[in-house]
């Protein structure tokens, strides 16, 4: 019967029109819309969100200024940093009741303050252990000289990477470049050089894994891969080695989107310039965005209140069997929906963006969701069933929006959004119906 009515459907509309039907169809956009819940889950400065699922908890790094921007205060410094533990059980039973309330107390810090860090980025739960890594540091002053720690489950941390001055770093892969068998790290950092003009410099280097017994005792040996890379990237094993698509958002040369080249042992076998025309562009994942099965770029720039491109996110085609000389089609998924609410030096918008469904068995073009960032909003990207072609909605969430977390969190088969607001301490939840 299924076959007979798409038959049906296909001599009727023709075989133009039944690819138009079924996408439409597969998107299934007839009413799902999102949800900002009433309330708010209370923790200071929330930021980097991480879905701990072997201790069924998200993980929070925190960092940011001692006030909230509407408290008086002439000078609003930045804070001490820590990494909090948020229970699955308390978001579950919450969500389910469609209503937020209460907040995270000192006992539930996995880092307190106490310890080294000085801006905890995206963390990663280590392979290998009880350790959670923690890329740490960023531009602020007081807050640049950050590490590569390791996180032990008694909260004290161990730094693996070489102390140096004005150094940073925001993520990290796991890659054994050695083949001893253990999984080394990969990771991005940016150097900050001068006292009244600054200059930037980033690097892509790979850390060696010392060992089970020694990961939190002793400095990972460090080799550099290449100068460039500086925040975000992402890698794909590429004829024996790897691809490493990459955001070079500091480049003194100009921001670009770049691609590196290694082989097995991590050893640069060449580069390619992406893009260069896309303003300052901040994160890349890689992601099935149309759904047909083979994996885009998706990317967001960083742009400013008064940077003449606007905040955007994009999709780059790949051609997976060619990536040195193939071409990469760029499509902008949504331009300039939102604006900067402030004009505070650094501010910039979007953040990072993924993919999703909004409920389980829906196939075909995927949703996207964009943190804000400085426009202080949530931005929901909804297919319209033509390819790489989306409507954008806005929620307010009137404060900086940090990285968003994804989870089914009440299990009724409905995505939940997890939203932090860094300026105001909060965590949203957007939901859909």
């Amino acid at each position: 019967m299924a076959k007979a009515a798409k038959l049906l459907v296909a001599l009727v509309l023709g075989a133009d029109a039944l690819r138009k039907h079924r996408g439409k169809a597969d998107v299934n956009t007839t009413s799902m819309r999102p949800v900002l819940l009433p309330g708010q889950i209370e923790v200071k400065r929330p930021a980097f969100l991480m879905l701990d699922g072997e201790k069924n908890r998200v993980v929070v790094s925190q960092f940011g200024f001692s006030t909230k921007p509407d408290t008086f205060n002439p000078i609003r410094l930045p804070a001490q940093s820590s990494v909090t533990g948020l229970s699955l059980k308390t978001l579950s039973d919450q969500v389910a009741a469609r209503r937020l309330s209460g907040g995270l107390r000192s006992s539930d810090q996995i880092v307190n303050t106490n310890q080294a860090l000085r801006w905890p980025n995206k963390l990663d739960r280590a392979p290998y252990g009880d350790f959670i890594v923690v890329p740490d540091g960023f531009l602020v002053p007081g807050k640049r000289s950050g590490e590569v720690f390791l996180a032990r489950p008694d909260g004290s941390v161990f730094p693996i990477t070489e102390t140096a001055p004005s150094i940073f770093y925001h993520e990290v892969e796991w890659i054994d470049f050695d083949g001893d068998g253990l999984l080394d790290i990969l990771t991005a950092r940016c150097k900050l050089s001068g006292l009244f003009k600054i200059s930037f410099e980033g690097e892509m280097v790979w850390l060696k894994n010392p060992g089970l017994d020694k990961m939190d005792k002793q400095v990972w040996q460090e080799t550099s891969i290449t100068k460039g890379p500086d925040v975000i990237f992402k890698s794909s094993p590429y004829k024996g080695g790897y691809a490493i698509f990459c955001t070079e958002f500091f480049n003194m040369a100009g921001p670009r989107l770049t691609v590196h080249f290694t082989n097995s042992a991590g050893v640069l076998q060449s580069t390619r310039v992406i893009d260069d025309t896309l303003g300052k562009p901040f994160a890349v994942h890689l992601e099935d965005v149309d759904g047909d099965g083979t994996k885009e770029l998706l990317v967001t720039n960083h742009q400013g209140p008064d940077d003449e491109i606007l905040p955007a996110v994009f999709a780059y085609e790949v051609d997976w069997n060619n990536l040195e000389s193939g071409a990469y089609p760029r499509h902008t998924l949504t331009y300039g929906p939102s604006e900067n609410k402030v004009t505070n030096t650094g501010v910039g918008a979007p953040g990072f963006a993924r993919t999703f469904y909004p409920r389980t068995g829906m196939t075909g073009p995927k949703w996207i969701y964009a943190a804000g960032d400085g426009a202080f909003d949530v931005w929901i990207l909804k297919p319209t069933g033509r390819r790489f072609e989306y409507e954008t909605t806005l929620i307010d969430i009137n404060g900086t929006t940090g990285e968003i977390l994804a989870h089914d969190f009440d299990g009724d088969g409905i995505m939940d959004l997890l939203i932090p607001d860094n300026d105001y301490w909060k965590l949203h939840v957007i939901t859909f119906e």
